[in-house]
């Protein structure tokens, strides 16, 4: 049998372990079936991007989906349900998927500092505030020498 016309319990029950129905299998080819058993106008029905609707092409399309992690995963999804797979079983992450697991494995343990040691919590330090002269602080009133009248002893 050719790897088109597999059936899905040909590529789940493997005997290497792998259970990516996707392993193996280019876009291109992806692609390729999709337009065949939909058309062109389908496929931009189920799947709504510009590559799939004006003047669509398999190279201008592959350029797109190549770049565009969403489209591709739409596609793939397409085309494993087409197949008679689960569409949950995809090999493309969505961006959202990945920042997701990356957090979780940021998260599950707590951070080391460069010597291996856990990171002590950062304090900033304070600034004391003088007690001397006004209640401000260090900070300066500019109008507290100002005289009534707008006139200072150095305009005089």
């Amino acid at each position: 049998m050719t790897e088109s016309t597999q059936k899905p319990s040909d590529t789940t029950n493997r005997s290497d372990g792998r259970s990516d129905p996707l392993h193996g299998v280019k876009l291109e080819q992806i692609l390729n079936e999709l337009v065949e058993e939909l058309g062109w106008r389908e496929l931009a029905e189920q799947v709504p991007v510009n590559c799939f609707k004006s003047n669509p092409s398999v190279k201008s399309s592959l350029k797109f989906l190549r770049k565009t992690p969403w489209a591709r995963q739409k596609v793939e999804s397409l085309y494993l349900r087409m197949k008679g797979f689960s569409s949950n079983k995809r090999a493309t992450k969505t961006p959202r998927a990945l920042d997701a697991e990356q957090s979780r494995e940021r998260h599950s343990e707590p951070r080391k500092s460069r010597n291996n040691q856990p990171r002590k919590s950062l304090s900033l330090p304070t600034k004391k505030r003088s007690t001397q002269g006004d209640s401000q602080g260090s900070r300066a009133n500019p109008w507290q020498n100002a005289r009534p009248g707008g006139h200072n002893k150095q305009d005089d």
